[in-house]
């Protein structure tokens, strides 16, 4: 049956999660609008990435796909030559000692960035930048998104693909409901290239692309590949860095980016190699980015105004990368929404019952991993209670 070419859906949120809906619509004939914080500049250059990992989602990624992107489905990873992924090192972050060799089906590692050019490019999208959202309206079977700049949007449908931060979560929950909760962790996240071929490959040494560490009072560590962009010339090759910690000293406490950088290189100058040689080679001018840790689970009731208004991704779920399942279960989101709108689309389904179906099955899912995710990042305190974890049980297997 055709969908219904009136109904429109408004996706605010140029993310991954949104653009992968819009790709799917796209892909059904469904009209939809990308609403973009960025300006086009910012979305296409901004220098942020981080690697993720990739795995029970990638059957969910795949399938909004139409033919000629699943036919190119290698280019968002980090490294597009590495077809098998070796089992993932956990080492000991004081010894060296590895602890335990993570195997998980169908595993592989994307990044961010890589993602979201070949969603975007790929289909060329309907994607509207500088759009932040002041407000929203629902009434009668219209959806009105008013945005900072004064214009406003109409459509039978709002997704919430806005990040952690989300303005739709607010327009759901409330403002104060919709904050994240700090948890007392903070972390550090940045990508770092220049390396000479000896440092590289030596940061590669023992798994081709990502591992991680932990020890007692010293937090976590990750290190990955980020691009490959010539696999031949390991001096042009960017890597992850990622570590973080609990207790002192906070994000508040390292406000100096000079002082930032200086915390940073001695924190993992007392780490094991590789992550020792990863960390004390960034530039003492490097300027790092640190972050409190926080998240976000939808443990609570909120009224989706008949299947018009709902939320996918991080504003539905935000979570520790500690179980790397983010990206999983936001790219489920995405696909189960995806058939959700078809249904309501084509007529076979009320909106509503495809849309709180929908909500039905995310909400559980996306507060269970949200606390997996942060029992993970406390298990890490300890080896013996690591050992227990569901990582080392189960590596990154759904739960």
């Amino acid at each position: 049956m055709a969908a219904n070419k009136e109904f429109k859906v408004l996706i605010i949120g140029g993310g991954n999660c949104g653009l992968l809906i819009a790709t799917g619509l796209k892909k059904h004939g469904i009209n939809y609008t990308v609403f973009e914080r960025d300006n086009e500049y910012d979305f296409v250059h901004k220098p942020r990435d981080w690697g993720m990992l990739l795995h029970w989602g990638t059957e969910y990624l795949y399938k909004p796909l139409p033919t000629h992107l699943q036919a190119r489905f290698k280019e968002p990873r980090v490294d597009p030559s590495v077809e098998v992924f070796d089992p993932i090192p956990y080492f000991h972050g004081a010894s060296g000692e590895i602890l335990k060799r993570v195997t998980t089906k169908e595993i592989n590692r994307v990044s961010r960035k890589k993602l979201r050019k070949f969603l975007s490019e790929g289909e060329d999208l309907n994607l509207e930048f500088n759009k932040r959202v002041q407000g929203v309206e629902v009434k009668d079977d219209i959806v009105k998104v008013t945005f900072e700049d004064g214009t406003t949007a109409t459509g039978n449908m709002l997704i919430g693909a806005d990040g952690s931060n989300s303005k739709v979560r607010e327009f759901l929950v409330g403002h104060d409901a919709a904050q994240e909760e700090e948890i007392g962790l903070t972390t550090i996240n940045f990508p770092w290239g220049g390396y000479t071929d000896e440092q590289a490959r030596f940061l590669t040494s023992h798994h081709p692309i990502v591992q991680l560490s932990f020890a007692e009072n010293m937090g976590s560590a990750l290190l990955a590949v980020l691009d490959t962009p010539d696999s031949k010339d390991s001096k042009e090759w960017k890597f992850q860095h990622y570590t973080s910690w609990w207790g002192p000293p906070y994000a508040k406490d390292l406000e100096d980016p000079a002082v930032r950088t200086k915390f940073f290189k001695e924190r993992m100058a007392r780490w094991c190699e590789p992550f020792r040689t990863a960390g004390v080679a960034v530039s003492d001018d490097a300027v790092i980015p640190i972050f409190p840790g926080r998240q976000w689970a939808p443990t609570m009731e909120w009224d989706n105004s008949g299947g018009k208004v709902t939320l996918a991704g991080d504003a539905a779920h935000s979570m520790l990368p500690h179980r790397g399942q983010g990206l999983n279960n936001a790219v489920k989101d995405a696909s189960d929404l995806v058939d959700a709108i078809q249904a309501a689309a084509t007529g076979s389904k009320s909106l509503s019952e495809a849309v709180t179906a929908y909500e039905a099955e995310m909400k559980p899912r996306g507060a269970k991993e949200v606390a997996l995710s942060l029992e993970q990042a406390k298990s890490s305190r300890n080896v013996e209670t690591w050992k227990e974890s569901a990582m080392a049980r189960v590596g990154h297997s759904r739960v």
